[in-house]
């Protein structure tokens, strides 16, 4: 094994190592093995019940390392649970997860200090966490390098719920189960915005400019793009996608927030009843600093709203449903979560950090960017803005 760039001491044979890998930098849990040489460590070693001792002693700076803890609590027993696209996670006593990061991002990361704040203003609707260690590389900005929270039993991904419920509601001729869930979902982002409420500022012209900018780039990125259905779609409606794209150049004045910026049903878990928030790393399609930058609380609400047409459309490929029911369940929970969010927005105090108007261009920004990632990293997933764009335009854009 190479010698590590940086590493974390846990124990004398446990230890957190920043590696360089095929894909660039990761932190990796490593132990000693029988003749004291470092190796990649696995679930039952003892790595991740070393990092919750760590945290139980509290907040600390060990050279380049950061240690947040909110927690004193230890556990033992590990069990992997699988890697994700950035993560290895390992499971510890059944009442914590740690994730490691293994594809470290470039700093600054925004996920600790959003953690942070949301801990702070008493928000309840994502995992408890337990604690989160940054690593500063030299000449560079602090990224997250593992993270505690809450492990979830039986924990159901949004892109399973939401679909599971759509096809329900088509299939019984019954929106109510899906508007329900919905509509708590609306709820619990609503909190998550007025929780991060104490880093509202108001967007710059410059902002503006650059969220315009940067949807116009999008398009043309797509427009580029070999034919498939959407984009023969952008192609043939350029002007009419233009004239909403051009909408974020007056969002000059507009309350922002340090808010999710990666907002859809797959960040929203559902466990022992309840929907809970996951993963605050920013937008993979930005850079670094801009994944630190406000964003309007629309750009959220937008994510949450066109996932769930997206949910929509994944039910109708793997179903044989009416397309008039997949359609009316469909509006049904969009429509009950943007109602329960302006409302539970409002009823919490916070109104003023929500303006609607700008929904529509967000949500024909996150399809161009969906046709993008289908084009270079996921061919299957095309069928989603095949579908998604054309009706999202059809579906008009009022002010």
């Amino acid at each position: 094994m190479t010698e590590p760039v940086d590493a974390l001491n846990l124990t004398d044979d446990k230890r957190l190592a920043i590696v360089t890998g095929a894909d660039g930098l990761a932190a990796v849990p490593e132990a000693r093995d029988a003749d004291r040489r470092w190796r990649r460590a696995r679930a039952g070693d003892g790595v991740a019940e070393a990092l919750l001792e760590l945290l139980a002693r509290g907040s600390a700076t060990r050279g380049a390392f950061s240690i947040r803890s909110w927690t004193s609590r230890i556990s033992k027993g590990e069990r992997t649970v699988g890697v994700d696209q950035t993560n290895e996670s390992v499971i510890v006593g059944d009442v914590a997860v740690v994730k490691w990061a293994t594809h470290l991002q470039d700093g600054p990361h925004p996920a600790p200090r959003r953690i942070s704040v949301l801990r702070h203003g008493g928000f309840k609707g994502m995992p408890s966490p337990w604690g989160v260690i940054t690593w500063e590389p030299p000449n560079g900005a602090a990224t997250l390098a593992a993270n505690v929270d809450d492990y979830l039993p039986g924990a159901v991904d949004g892109w399973t719920w939401a679909v599971d419920l759509i096809t329900d509601a088509a299939r019984d001729h019954d929106c109510a189960p899906l508007a329900a869930a919905t509509r708590r979902v609306g709820k619990v982002v609503a909190e998550l915005h007025a929780a991060l409420s104490e880093t509202a500022t108001l967007a710059s012209r410059t902002d503006a400019a650059r969220w315009r900018d940067g949807a116009f780039h999008t398009l043309d990125t797509v427009c580029a793009l070999n034919d498939v259905t959407s984009t023969a779609c952008a192609r043939t409606y350029r002007l009419d996608i233009e004239r909403i794209l051009d909408r974020l150049g007056g969002l000059a004045g507009t309350p922002v927030i340090e808010g999710h910026g990666d907002l859809h049903v797959g960040q929203i878990l559902r466990s022992q009843g309840r929907f809970l928030v996951t993963d605050f790393d920013g937008n993979p399609v930005l850079d670094a600093p801009q994944r630190m930058l406000p964003i309007p609380t629309a750009l959220d609400v937008a994510g949450m709203t066109q996932s769930l047409a997206h949910a929509g459309i994944v039910a109708a490929k793997y179903t044989s449903l009416e397309p008039a029911a997949l359609a009316a369940a469909d509006a049904a929970g969009r429509a009950a979560f943007l109602d329960a969010y302006a409302d539970r927005l409002t009823r919490l105090g916070h109104a003023d950090l929500y303006d609607p108007r700008s929904l529509a261009a967000f949500r024909v920004q996150q399809v161009l960017r969906e046709i993008v990632y289908a084009a270079r990293h996921l061919p299957r997933w095309m069928y989603v803005p095949d579908t998604a764009l054309p009706a999202l335009l059809h579906e008009g854009t009022p002010e």
